[in-house]
């Protein structure tokens, strides 16, 4: 596994000053990485747990702290997080307080060297509360035999001490995978925006709506970097939100996290309160739904079967049967919301909000965004068939044995060059250039290929083609296709196809048609090399077909009929809720 430690990159001096670590200032791609263990030879996984297994070694990366001696954040490379706990006055030892989150304060730890018996390693310990190095120390406590149980905890005794709690680091040669953001796109349907972009200021704010809460559900992206050091009322929903005992979920900032009550009680056990607790980060995502009930962040706060029972328990009205709710902040006395609403919305129960994340993967159902970068691993996801035509295009170069190793031996390039009256020209081509669209047919089928050590380019995606005829590549999915016949993609059967009337989207790491209004669709055909039993491979352009075929979300085929089905399924490019 790697430490990876690093600051800000115009930093620029790495430095060597703590036992066998090495450094790195640059976040993105660190320079120095390094597998972790304890002298008594127990590794660290990607989720820092133990493991004897050498494929199983995570990577890290260590990065100064700037202005406090000998502190360092630690990266954990394999996972792409950052290590984190919790602050705490004190620490229950035997504990597993170490987990991998955003980079915060909470990421900030104080190492120093230490030895035992010949072994020379450093110490790992938090800073508490009052910003001091804790008298815990990050050890294997409960670890035992390889375990998925628990992650490194804490122990009093220091490196000198105890084996467990002296770290060993070996550098290794980091993997270069790629930088990508990754973001998703917007599902389902928005019914009722209620709040977006507002700036809360501390006074109080109200909104009403009608829900159906069959079909419906409430989403919300909260920003709480903009809120005091008091207990601010951040989101209030239900029959009357200024009122705290009542069919109401209260959600507060307080100083030790966040805090949430149903209805206005405290039942034993945390039942109907929760917290406080911290979260990673200072974006909130909250959902509240019938069928998973409150949600922050993907953490279940309060089940669907708890907000019902109590609050008809104390007030004779289940949650869920609300057809008219309020949401906002206003209980209590100054405890109003400055937290930043990023939106407040009544949703379709498929909804799914934009989502962004960073892999080293081209994903094609999501829109990529990425800098120049040589040298890299990149991953893409997406298949493709050797049973007909794929339009293809990416942002690196592939040469001509990668071709053979990664689609097959024998495998067809071709790339659009000319147009002769209705016909289009394809030409062969021995390899793939970054950002030009191809058409491919594989030799063998290929699904997630994993390319080595390109170089991306930042590069838009480029058209080919001449005379208003052209081939426009795109990187990732595609929301804005035109259904009046001037854009066509090919599809099943080797066929271009005209997009159905309201279905724009296309999936990434492909190329689509444009085609001059007016153009005869009937007449158009495609000549490859000149081969004359080719030329009718790319027919006659046909509506895009409505066959009721289902999908899942993962593009996959079920069938025709929704029986036995549960859940998101899509028919002629439309969701559907099957409950």
């Amino acid at each position: 596994m790697l430490f990876l430690i690093g600051g800000n990159v115009a930093a620029a001096q790495e430095t060597l000053s703590i036992s066998g670590i090495t450094t790195s200032t640059n976040e993105a791609r660190p320079e120095h990485g390094f597998t972790m263990h304890n002298a008594n030879g127990d590794y660290v996984n990607s989720n820092l747990c133990r493991t004897l297994t050498p494929s199983n070694y995570a990577q890290f990366a260590f990065y100064e702290v700037s202005g406090k001696t000998n502190a360092y954040y630690i990266y954990n490379y394999s996972a792409k997080k950052w290590l984190k706990y919790t602050t705490s006055t004190t620490y229950t030892v035997g504990k597993d307080f170490v987990s991998n989150g955003e980079k915060s304060e909470r990421s900030e730890f104080y190492i120093t060297d230490a030895a035992r018996d010949g072994v020379s390693g450093v110490q790992i310990q938090p800073y508490n509360a009052a910003g001091n190095a804790a008298n815990n120390y990050l050890n294997f406590y409960q670890g035992g035999s390889n375990n998925v149980n628990h992650t490194i905890g804490n122990w009093t005794d220091d490196g000198s001490k105890d084996n467990g709690s002296l770290w060993v680091f070996t550098e290794v040669e980091i993997v270069k995978s790629a930088v990508i953001t990754n973001t998703s796109l917007a599902a389902g349907s928005i019914v009722n925006a209620l709040c977006t972009n507002y700036q809360g200021n501390g006074t109080q704010f109200i909104k009403e709506t009608a829900i159906d809460w069959t079909k419906q559900k409430v989403v919300a992206e909260i920003d709480v970097s903009t809120c005091g050091t008091g207990t601010e009322d951040l989101f209030s929903i239900g029959e009357d939100i200024l009122t705290f005992k009542a069919v109401n979920i209260h959600m507060y900032k307080t100083t030790g996290g966040i805090s949430a009550y149903v209805a206005g009680n405290h039942v034993g056990g945390g039942i109907t309160s929760f917290g406080p607790v911290s979260f990673d980060g200072n974006i909130l995502r909250v959902e509240l739904s019938s069928e998973k009930g409150f949600v922050v962040n993907d953490r279940v706060i309060f089940s669907k079967e708890v907000i019902n029972k109590y609050s008809e328990q104390y007030y004779s009205k289940q949650f869920f049967s609300l057809s008219n709710i309020q949401v906002g902040s206003g209980e209590g006395t100054n405890q109003e919301s400055k937290a930043k609403y990023n939106y407040i919305s009544v949703v379709t129960n498929d909804y799914q909000a934009v989502t962004v994340t960073s892999s080293n993967t081209l994903d094609e159902v999501t829109v990529n965004s990425f800098n120049a970068q040589n040298d890299v691993d990149v991953q893409l996801k997406r298949s493709l068939t050797p049973t007909q035509w794929n339009t293809f295009c990416v942002p690196f170069t592939i040469s001509a044995d990668m071709i053979a190793e990664k689609f097959g031996a024998g495998t067809l390039v071709y790339t659009f060059g000319s147009m002769n009256g209705n016909v289009m020209n394809f030409t062969p081509s021995t390899i793939i250039e970054a950002g030009k669209p191809y058409i491919v047919k594989p030799a063998n089928t290929v699904v997630n290929p994993t390319f080595t050590g390109v170089n991306i380019e930042a590069v838009a995606a480029k058209q080919a083609g001449a005379n208003g005829f052209f081939m426009q590549g795109t990187y990732g999915a595609k929301t804005d296709l035109l259904d009046d016949g001037t854009n066509l993609f090919l599809g099943e059967g080797n066929k271009f196809y005209k997009p159905a009337k309201g279905s724009t989207k296309m999936k990434g790491m492909r190329a689509f048609f444009i085609v001059p209004q007016g153009t005869n669709l009937a007449a158009l055909r495609a000549n490859i090399d000149g081969a004359t039993t080719a030329i009718d491979e790319l027919t006659t352009v046909v509506e895009q077909p409505t066959d009721n075929r289902i999908y899942n979300l993962q593009g996959q085929f079920v069938g025709t009929s929704f029986e036995g089905l549960h859940g998101v399924y899509v028919q002629n490019g439309k969701k559907v809720l099957v409950k």
